[in-house]
């Protein structure tokens, strides 16, 4: 069943194997398209940033079909790999203001570096391409365009550019990643100089993945099967768990029992794990917790963090650890939080936070839960759900530095004592914080619902609760059968009736533009019945029993603009305007 199996690099994946031949990858033409979304790419990107030179990526499974091999699994992340490289390649020739193409060879070779620029090009096109990607959604044609348009070759005739390609995955994961290496700080200053860009490019092609080559498709699904179905991985809080009561010695027993605390309290493998790292951040002031030089836990040193300090005193991280997992479970299981609790009053609004996704602030929230309880953290909670609102739509600050904002904020609270007013002025600084002038400009413009949807819907959401009253408030996160009963709403919908008179107010393209946009969003509990249909009936529909449940009826308070608009016309004016609208009053709301 099992050709071969191997630990290999990416270098080596798509470039040359031990033999020196040369590998290619298809992706089955009618596998399912590339849906990787910018949670993954993120990862992708911080994770090979923030650890060592060969970083585990997972695996891939193929089988070898002469010139190409089929891709069964993995094709997502080697589709991601090789548009992180090709994005590295767009970046590096931009430096050809300084750098001719011989000079960044020279500098390549002049500094000793583990892949040359020549070679990297390479990983990406030899004499052929070196990925083929799936036909589903363009998504082939958009990485053969993005491929040709980068290459600086003078006899490489450009592709001719797909039509919307811009709004599609395979663009949208190679303009992320470039964007990233193309960071600048709030003077302007490149965060990835020529040094830095080359030692980034040294961690991808130095990533590892486990290569299996299979006989045929009936092995491959079988494996692919065993792999993702069979067991539990051993997680790094199971490798401290055994360490901590094989250190402990007596009664192993009864320190499991004890263990078990933590993971009752943060059952998630992503949890338990940010827990570790957050636990290290929050209380690294403290001379007990600091471990050697690690001013940051990382998925590749967090072993060795808690290694040295099971040798160091197995007691006091053991009971650290459970005692500190009866806070953390107040921010990653909020809906358990018991009535009893002095926490209690904060439970409405760290649901809320949770559903946003702030867990980059955990490890403050940790500290102040523990050491600040004292405080009235209300306002901090509304803080952080305003901010993290604006930064998810924005993407402002990148990632990468949310854990340094939060250290940082730690540790001047530590310095002066706790002060919420500090703490805002701390995070609303022009590296922090995007301007309202900025925030406003991207309401207008920006895709709201692709850049980030969930984010979307809590603004939404906050600025609908912002007008109900106690008498008319709801439950917009209520579920039936696990799923969500409100929902967003396009107006103009993403796939209009074919019969409907969409087209009579807009052009394809004007839809394409309009249809993510703010003003084209609201929020309704008949998704179903609204559905495609044209403006006229989604304004007036009403339900079996004749109630009203249009978009201009009363249901929906963020509809009034529709419910003061005369005409019976949705065009992208009226999108413009409604979104102009909208924009005002949450940056009214969002104003701290």
């Amino acid at each position: 069943m099992i050709k071969s199996a191997s630990s290999i690099s990416v270098e080596k994946i798509l470039g040359k194997d031990d033999n020196n031949k040369g590998i290619y990858y298809k992706i089955p033409p009618y596998q399912r398209e590339y849906s990787w979304q910018k949670e993954n790419w993120e990862k992708l990107f911080d994770d090979i940033l923030e650890n060592d030179s060969g970083y585990f990526l997972g695996s891939i499974i193929s089988i070898d079909e002469g010139r190409y091999a089929n891709l069964i699994d993995g094709q997502q992340r080697l589709s991601t790999i090789s548009l992180l490289l090709n994005a590295l390649y767009a970046v590096i020739t931009t430096y050809n203001e300084t750098y001719s193409e011989e000079k960044i060879l020279d500098y390549v070779e002049n500094e000793n570096k583990v892949l040359s620029y020549g070679k990297m090009k390479k990983l990406l096109f030899d004499d052929d391409i070196k990925l083929i990607l799936s036909i589903q959604n363009q998504n082939q044609n958009d990485y053969e365009y993005l491929l040709f348009a980068n290459r600086v070759d003078k006899n490489i005739l450009a592709k001719e550019k797909p039509p919307y390609f811009g709004k599609r995955k395979v663009s949208r994961a190679f303009e992320y990643f470039k964007n990233r290496l193309l960071e600048v700080d709030s003077d302007g200053v490149k965060l990835f100089d020529i040094d830095d860009i080359f030692e980034y490019l040294t961690k991808v092609v130095s990533a590892l993945m486990v290569k299996i080559e299979v006989d045929d498709i009936s092995s491959a699904f079988t494996l692919f099967e065993s792999i993702n179905n069979r067991g539990i991985p051993l997680t790094p809080i199971d490798l401290i768990k055994n360490s901590i009561i094989g250190k402990i010695g007596k009664n192993p027993e009864q320190t499991n029992v004890r263990w078990q605390t933590i993971v009752k309290n943060i059952e998630s493998y992503d949890d338990q794990v940010r827990f570790l790292r957050h636990y290290y951040h929050a209380f690294q002031t403290n001379p007990k917790v600091k471990r050697g030089s690690y001013i940051k836990a990382t998925r590749s040193n967090i072993i060795k963090i808690y290694s040295e300090h099971i040798q160091s005193d197995v007691n006091f991280i053991f009971h650290e650890l459970i005692d500190k997992s009866n806070i953390y479970t107040l921010f990653v299981n909020p809906d358990n939080i018991d009535a009893t609790s002095s926490f209690y009053k904060y439970t409405d609004k760290l649901i809320d936070l949770k559903r946003l996704g702030v867990a980059p602030s955990y490890s403050l929230l940790l500290y102040l839960f523990s050491e600040q309880a004292n405080n009235d953290l209300l306002p901090l909670l509304n803080f952080l759900e305003n901010w993290f609102i604006r930064r998810h739509l924005s993407d402002f600050p990148g990632t990468s530095k949310l854990d340094q904002i939060f250290l940082d904020v730690i540790g001047d609270i530590y310095a002066k004592a706790y002060n919420f007013e500090s703490i805002k002025e701390q995070m609303t600084t022009k590296e922090r914080y995007l301007s309202d002038e900025k925030f406003e400009e991207l309401l207008l413009n920006d895709d709201l619902y692709t850049t980030n949807s969930g984010a979307t819907r809590s603004l939404l959401t906050k600025l609908e609760k912002s007008k109900r009253t106690k008498e008319t408030a709801v439950d917009f996160w209520e579920t039936r059968k696990n799923k969500l009963v409100w929902s967003i709403e396009h107006i103009l919908p993403q796939n209009p009736d074919a019969k409907s008179d969409w087209l009579n107010f807009f052009s394809e393209e004007e839809m394409k533009e309009s249809v993510h946009k703010l003003g084209n969003l609201t929020l309704t509990r008949y998704n179903e019945t609204l559905s495609n249909k044209s403006y006229l009936k989604k304004i007036s529909v009403k339900d079996s029993d004749g109630k009203d449940i249009g978009l201009k009826s009363s249901n929906v308070k963020i509809n009034d603009f529709l419910k003061e608009k005369e005409d019976n016309v949705w065009d992208k004016d009226a999108i413009s305007q409604r979104g102009k609208s909208l924009t005002d009053e949450i940056l009214t709301l969002l104003k701290d």
